[in-house]
């Protein structure tokens, strides 16, 4: 049965610092040190408590997807983060599906996030 190692995410290299910024400030990831081979091209590591993590690679010509997403469970963190996105002058909708509060939003790059939670 597989399960779920990280998600690799494209962004402007300009932006690698906001980017850093929203996973870190936003969503509550730690930096991780890529190994040598991925920080030489430019890679950027983050990890969740639980190890799964998000890679970015910097990509001159990123063009985010229309309607692809990565969703995140965040275990009754969605007030607190909500008002992290505030805070930070994000934008992002709210909607219940399942019983479940989400919150959807952009990031930096212009990546789209499903909050739920």
């Amino acid at each position: 049965m597989p399960t779920f190692h990280h998600a690799n995410l494209g962004i402007p290299p300009d932006l690698a610092e906001a980017e850093a910024d929203f996973l870190v400030g936003i969503l509550g990831y730690r930096r991780l040190e890529p190994p040598k081979p991925a920080a030489d091209f430019g890679a950027r590591w983050f990890e969740a408590d639980d190890g799964t993590q998000v890679h970015l690679s910097l990509d001159a010509a990123h063009a985010p997807a229309a309607m692809a997403h990565t969703a995140l469970d965040v275990r009754g963190e969605s007030a607190a983060i909500a008002e992290r996105l505030t805070n930070a002058g994000i934008r992002y909708k709210t909607a219940e599906f399942d019983g479940n509060r989400i919150i959807l939003c952009k990031d930096p790059a212009g990546n789209r996030w499903e909050l739920r939670g």
